[in-house]
């Protein structure tokens, strides 16, 4: 079994590395791997990637293409959104919000009933506001979260986000200086 398994997982590795012959991204190679041996290299990616004390660059790129090969491989696996989700939060750590929006889109549109949709909601809505900046796309996705999702934390959370979308960072930490400030005071005066 392990002289089976292991071809296969080289294979996987070199794949999702980049390496190869071919051009094509690695999500459009066909998995040789089941599901449950996929996640499992899933997990000794993840185990390895977050153990490191620096940012290993690669191997974030390598774990965002083994993401979404098990999404492409397994759709209907109850694993295909969670891993689509982590691969959302992978591209925005890797510094491409454009494709977490993306990832957080694809589940909206093909996992309408995950249960983890109101993060998926609030999340892109946080991507488009936090890292692309579109103010006025940023408010629309934050209505939606509080539409679909009225009695849910996030949408609180995203009640405060429209509020504070119409100010600068630089006056947001103003605000929130003063905030502190006026909190620290009234602590002061309680003892």
């Amino acid at each position: 079994m392990r002289t089976i398994l292991l071809p296969g997982l080289l294979a996987l590795l070199i794949t999702a590395c980049g390496g190869g012959a071919s051009d094509a991204p690695a999500t459009d190679a066909p998995t040789q791997l089941p599901a449950p041996e996929m996640g499992a290299r899933i997990r000794t990616m993840e185990d390895t990637l977050f153990a490191k004390t620096v940012f290993d660059r690669r191997g974030a790129q390598a774990l965002l293409d083994v993401y979404k090969a098990y999404a492409k491989a397994f759709p209907t696996d109850s694993m295909a959104p969670e891993y689509l989700f982590r691969a959302a939060g992978m591209s925005k750590g890797l510094g491409q919000p454009q494709d977490a929006v993306l990832l957080y889109d694809r589940i909206i549109k093909e996992y309408p009933k995950w249960g983890r949709l109101a993060d998926t909601y609030y999340l892109r809505a946080f991507t488009i506001d936090a890292d692309l900046k579109e103010k006025g796309r940023a408010k629309t996705a934050y209505e939606e979260v509080i539409n679909r999702f009225p009695d849910h934390r996030f949408a609180q959370d995203a009640r405060a986000m429209i509020q504070n979308l119409q100010y600068t960072d630089e006056e947001l930490i103003e605000r929130f200086r003063r905030m502190n400030d006026s909190i620290d005071a009234a602590a002061g005066k309680a003892s």
